[in-house]
């Protein structure tokens, strides 16, 4: 269905009006029209008109006066205005009329076929137009559309960048640029921060006995188990095979120790499929040391955790 052009008619006699529609009432025009000059330029304001017919001579405002104010609008300036007057016989009118930025001008009596000519070039053009903003609308829209599929895929690839597959917490690489900020806050705003090293008992003879499907099922469950027990700000990571790691700002080796031992009772009391199985992990706990960097950081829980296997496994050790 084809929509109706807009077209705007300007003349004070009404006769001239209906003279004016009469010709181009076939020709699939919306047309609008107005008596005066305030109304011509309202009219415009609401519209997105194809052509202006507007005639010059007008009590209150002439055409010249209409045609400068729609030109200087930036939102009515790309509107066609072609004068349909009585009154531009001599040269300095015509001048007067295009300096305006009227596009052209017709004399009144007029010619209906080559009035009809006329506005036929504008309609066309003012389809043609809107082909294009349609177009670049689309275009825009579709451009709009990819940058966000982009932006969400790389989030995406970022979050399965920094992600352990199995487990769903945080990868090796990501927890080692998560601690190295957190000891950087952690000293510029002077608080405590502590790790907690984990690993999972006799977890190589689960998979020898079981099988590694049912070992990757502890470890899922592990994972579960630390995500329902840390806070919101806490980072939780998988640092590899059976072993896990947990950031925790904010808190003390007591405060620490006291979380890996809620999580020792939870997963000794946790049950994984059908199969009855004996599960416990060994925590090495330790408090950020005025002397600690990253890598000593890590290695003090490290051997916290292994007095903890060597002690009989099963138990927290505070280094």
């Amino acid at each position: 269905m084809t929509t109706a052009v807009p077209i705007l008619i300007v003349d004070d006699i009404p006769q001239n009006i209906l003279a004016l529609e009469a010709v181009i009432s076939d020709m699939d025009f919306e047309i609008i029209t107005a008596q005066s000059g305030n109304e011509a330029l309202r009219q415009s304001l609401k519209h997105d008109f194809a052509l202006i017919l507007l005639d010059v001579q007008m009590p209150g405002m002439n055409g010249f006066e209409v045609a400068r104010y729609i030109r200087s609008n930036p939102k009515t300036s790309h509107f066609p205005i072609i004068f349909v007057t009585a009154g531009m016989k001599d040269l300095l009118d015509q001048i007067e009329g295009y300096e305006t930025g009227a596009v052209d001008y017709l004399m009144k009596p007029f010619e209906p076929v080559i009035l009809r000519s006329k506005i036929k070039v504008f309609k066309e053009l003012y389809q043609q137009r809107k082909l294009i903003e349609k177009f670049y609308n689309n275009l825009e829209q579709i451009v709009e559309e990819r940058t966000t599929e982009l932006r969400e895929a790389n989030i995406t690839i970022s979050r399965l960048a920094a992600t352990d597959e199995l487990t769903g917490l945080a990868n090796r690489r990501s927890f080692n640029e998560c601690l190295s900020s957190s000891l950087s806050a952690a000293r510029r705003h002077n608080f405590s921060i502590s790790l907690i090293m984990i690993d999972i008992d006799h977890f190589k003879h689960v998979n020898d006995t079981l099988g590694h499907s049912h070992g990757d099922r502890i470890l899922r469950c592990f994972a579960e188990l630390l995500t329902q027990m840390i806070r919101t700000e806490d980072i939780a990571a998988r640092w590899g095979g059976e072993e896990f790691t947990i950031i925790l700002p904010h808190t003390s080796r007591d405060a620490a120790a006291a979380l890996a031992e809620r999580i020792r009772t939870g997963f000794e009391r946790h049950s994984v499929g059908t199969v009855a199985i004996d599960l416990s992990a060994s925590f090495g706990v330790v408090e950020l040391e005025e002397n600690d960097d990253a890598d000593t950081f890590i290695r003090r829980a490290d051997d916290a955790m292994y007095s903890a296997k060597h002690l009989g496994r099963n138990r927290v050790v505070v280094g």
